[in-house]
């Protein structure tokens, strides 16, 4: 899935959270399985949404900022999805 990030400065940029070490980060951080974070996402959870948007950030060079507070505070001002599915190759 891939999501169009638009931060407080107006940057846009697009993020991927299908990377398997994404989801591995999130259990580590958050204690969720990736059944359980996928859970908690259609349930609403800013927590888990937010902290899969700052890895996926992080990890692809968009921010450079330490922590997810330190991102959902300074940069991120909303999302929107872009991509639902992965595309086939």
């Amino acid at each position: 899935m891939k999501y169009e990030i638009t931060t407080k400065q107006g940057k846009k940029y697009t993020v991927s959270v299908d990377s398997t070490w994404l989801w591995i980060e999130i259990e580590r951080d958050l204690g969720y399985t990736i059944t359980e974070a996928e859970e908690k996402l259609r349930a609403g959870s800013l927590d888990v949404l937010t902290c899969m948007l700052f890895k996926a950030a992080k990890g692809q060079g968009m921010t450079k900022l330490p922590s997810q507070q330190a991102w959902v505070t300074n940069e991120f001002e909303g999302f929107e999805v872009v991509e639902e599915v992965p595309k086939e190759s």
